[in-house]
């Protein structure tokens, strides 16, 4: 059990009021932390007992670095051997999915299964480095017991993006979502009545509080801490990549906090920071149509052949003549097989025009999309279609 401060309390610097506790998680012991109202004094009083983190065992960070600035195609061919999310991949794939990254990292492994991993990737020549799981995580603070509010959270640790969380408050004055990237970048929000309301729903029907470990891992996805704080008591289960029709519960908890966060976020920051984690969340194409003069498409993230029929169905949706921004300003990558899309698209008969991040151009160039038809600025990109 957690000691709490006791009712009556005053400040033992000015003897003013304290105010309310507060409940801390941490990886390794938590505690109750609270401050006084009139003055700067704070004190946290630590749990006594077992931690309700105790129960899981220590946590493995890996990674494994090639020889040269970028993966070669035998590295790509090694990878696909013991990494299970390549094996289906052909060796081409493998090396395009990596990029320029000069090594990979892998978070939130248990002890055999980083050990495994090391075994696997140093008996084919690769260097690999080892830590305990790194204090670098974003630090989320729940709402305090007994304080008639609930608390559903998930910790984030992309393979190739920075850490984060995304963290839903729902008490007797609304709800709120703070959204983290790294230990700096944060941006809190209130939640509309009935946007929340039907994310309580969603949750409410996954039982959170008895959700178990998904044990499926890999290299190529996302590990998962979610933590769930209700009245009837406190749950925290771990994923990595789930699926819906492998893990549903694990992945409707994490979709239902992911799609809230996208809804309401508002910061241009946070929102490109949630689109660039859609790849290892979401399914569905990274897209969003907004209803401007000109009419405007982002596509977000990366793009695979998976996409291909969406994609397709999307550009159908375009009415002949009708100009269009294409905004692909946080694309990340995408299959080469989707050029052909690209480019009949652009070759329609209304005029396009293209805000492009630098791995967007390469490929639309690659596509055959005209330099004169991309823009880095989104007010040049809608001038210039306005000029015709």
């Amino acid at each position: 059990m957690l000691t709490t401060p006791e009712k009556d309390s005053s400040c033992p610097r000015c003897g003013g009021l304290i105010g309310d506790t507060r409940l801390e998680w941490e990886p390794h012991g938590g505690g109750i932390s609270f401050s006084c109202l009139s003055c700067d004094y704070e004190r946290r009083i630590p749990a006594t007992g077992p931690s309700f983190w105790d129960d899981y065992p220590a946590l493995w960070q890996l990674r494994i670095r090639w020889s040269g600035e970028t993966v070669s195609l035998k590295e790509a061919a090694l990878l696909r051997q013991f990494v299970p999310g390549f094996r289906r991949q052909s060796i081409a794939e493998v090396r395009e999915f990596l990029g320029s990254a000069s090594g990979w990292t892998v978070d939130e492994l248990s002890e055999p299964s980083m050990r495994q991993i090391r075994q696997d990737a140093e008996d084919r020549g690769f260097q690999v480095e080892v830590g305990a799981r790194g204090s670098d995580r974003p630090q989320v603070r729940l709402p305090r017991p007994g304080s008639g509010t609930a608390g559903y959270c998930v910790r984030l640790s992309p393979s190739f993006h920075e850490r984060g969380f995304i963290l839903a408050t729902f008490g007797p004055e609304g709800g709120a979502v703070s959204i983290a990237r790294g230990n700096s970048s944060r941006e809190t929000v209130d939640v509309p009545s009935a946007r929340g309301l039907r994310f309580l729903e969603e949750v409410t029907a996954l039982e959170p509080l008895s959700i178990p470990d998904v044990s499926t891992l890999g290299l190529d996805g996302i590990s998962l801490e979610c933590l769930v704080q209700e009245a009837r008591g406190n749950h925290r289960f771990f994923a990595w990549s789930p699926r819906p029709d492998k893990a549903p519960r694990q992945h409707g908890f994490v979709g239902a906090l992911f799609r809230l966060a996208m809804d309401v976020a508002r910061e241009s920051g946070t929102v490109e920071y949630l689109e660039q984690l859609h790849m290892y969340v979401e399914d569905v194409l990274p897209a969003k149509v907004f209803e401007e003069t000109p009419r405007r498409i982002r596509l977000f993230g990366m793009l695979s052949s998976t996409h291909a029929e969406a994609l397709r169905s999307l550009f159908a949706g375009v009415r002949p003549g009708e100009p269009i921004v294409m905004d692909l300003s946080n694309l990340e990558g995408m299959g080469t097989l989707l050029h052909p899309l690209f480019a009949r698209f652009h070759a329609r008969t209304g005029r396009t025009v293209w805000r492009v991040s630098a791995p967007a151009a390469r490929h639309l160039e690659e596509a055959g999309v005209s330099k004169d038809c991309l823009y880095e600025d989104l007010e040049q990109a809608r001038a210039a279609l306005l000029r015709g």
